[in-house]
Parts: C-alpha cells; structure tokens; sequence
C-alpha cells in the first residue's frame, strides 16, 4: 500500500492548487472591501493497520464543494468516504471568533485493527482569549461479536485540543470506549465530556483538535461516532454547542447508514 497523509485546505476564493497558503493566520485577513480572506480550516487524515502501514485514501476530499459565511465560519456537511477496508463520514464546523466542531463516524470492515488520526484546525482572530471550551461524546452500534474496547491512537486519549501547537493537556478527553457483546449492541461511551479551561491565547494564531483512536480487530460492522467541539472565549464560560454536537452526530451516523444501503 501505498503511504498517504492527506492535508485538505478550504478556501471560497482560492484554487486547491494555492490553498495551501491561505489556511495561515498571516493569510486569513481582511481585505481591501471588508471581507475576510483565507481564513478557511485545515483537514487531516491517517490511517494505519496493525503493522504500522499508512494506507491508501485515494479520493479523500470532504472539501471538494465547502460552505462558507462572510469568510468566518465554514463549513461540510454528510461527506462520506469508503475504501476496502473502511467506511468514514464525516461533518465540520469552523468559525475564526472562534471555534472547531466535528462529527465523524468510522466502521471497520476489515478483519484487521485500524488506527485512525484526524487533525481539525483554524485560524483565530479578535484575541487574546483566556477560556477554552473542550466537549467531546461518542458512541458505538454493532451488529455482534465479541465484546472490545476503542482505545486511544495518539497518547492516551481520543479528544485532543491545541493552540498554537501547544496541545492544552488539561482539555484532553475519553480514555476508552467499552463495547459490548449483549443486546443492545449500542451504547454511549462514559466520560466527562465537557471541560472549561483559563487558557489565554495571542492575539491571533491557529487551534484545533487532534482526534486518534484505534478501531479493534474481529468486529461485525462495528461503527464508532464521536463528536467535538473546541472554543475559545474570554473570560465567561460559555455554553457548549450541545445541541449542534448532536445534530452533527446524527449527520454522520445517517452519512454511514446510508452509504451501508448501497454498499449492501
């Protein structure tokens, strides 16, 4: 198999061959009219089998056809990817003042263990902040097999905020995912999943989250479907986007379900 990490730049203004550029902080700006510039997010994908192979994700592009508003906030909405060994569905959105929400869900169809690592990030603006918001759930449906554990990919939890290349270790959450073997073969996985944090930022820069974790071998249709949020504020405790979490859960477990029909 061929090694492959994809980096995937949005931008409304740009070609994907100058993307790369844009998602900078020094070029997410204003313009001469007023608007803001390159200040789209920046998607990153790995995947690795148990031998430490990268493999092939070939076509992988959720920012082919973006939504974006005023250049702040952007946004994809039920994009799906399948190759032969995995099925990912995924939704986004960022916003420069600011901050990162995701819902991803991931079915291993392989008989293998699969190690996923997704990186969401944006610029900032209008800073220094102090607050950082971090909100993390998941949750698993499978037909059967054996009872099983998601575990961690990148060091020794799933949900993992940043700022400006500084990983915010006190904002980290979910340590583990049990899966069971009985009916119902669903649960939510167990954690506190909202943390507020005194976290203060430059003026502006970039932040995301880095989410990793590892699909476990021998499953019948196992899907693991974890939603985020990372947001700075400053110094009153904002409310978590509950409600949005879940809206972008269920889109991706209907991106899934739906990608399941026509595979079948």
């Amino acid at each position: 198999m061929r090694t492959r990490t994809w980096l995937v730049a949005m931008t409304l203004s740009l070609s994907m061959a100058n993307v790369a550029s844009a998602i900078t902080v020094a070029g997410c700006r204003k313009d001469a009219a007023g608007r803001w510039v390159g200040c789209g997010p920046l998607i990153a994908l790995t995947v690795t089998d148990a031998r430490g192979q990268n493999l092939d994700l070939e076509g992988f592009n959720p920012l082919t056809a973006p939504r974006g508003d005023d250049g702040k906030r952007f946004g994809v909405s039920n994009y799906s990817f399948q190759n032969s060994a995995f099925r990912l569905a995924l939704t986004l959105g960022t916003n420069i003042d600011p901050y990162v929400m995701y819902g991803v869900a991931v079915t291993n169809i392989t008989n293998g263990a699969l190690n996923f690592s997704l990186t969401f990030s944006s610029p900032y603006v209008a800073g220094p902040y102090a607050l950082l918001t971090s909100s993390h759930s998941s949750s698993y449906t499978r037909i059967g097999g054996a009872a099983t554990t998601i575990v961690p990919f990148l060091g020794t939890t799933i949900h993992r905020p940043y700022v400006d290349a500084v990983d915010i270790t006190g904002a980290f959450i979910a340590t583990s995912c049990a899966v069971n073997n009985t009916p119902p073969f669903s649960g939510a996985c167990s954690y506190a999943d909202v943390i507020n944090l005194p976290n203060v930022t430059a003026a502006s820069g970039m932040f995301g989250v880095k989410l990793g974790f590892t699909m476990p071998a021998n499953t019948v249709d196992l899907t693991y479907t974890a939603n985020g949020l990372v947001q700075l504020d400053f110094a009153t405790v904002p409310e978590p986007g509950t409600m949005l979490l879940l809206a972008f859960g269920l889109a991706a477990v209907t991106a899934v379900t739906l990608q399941r029909r026509r595979a079948s």
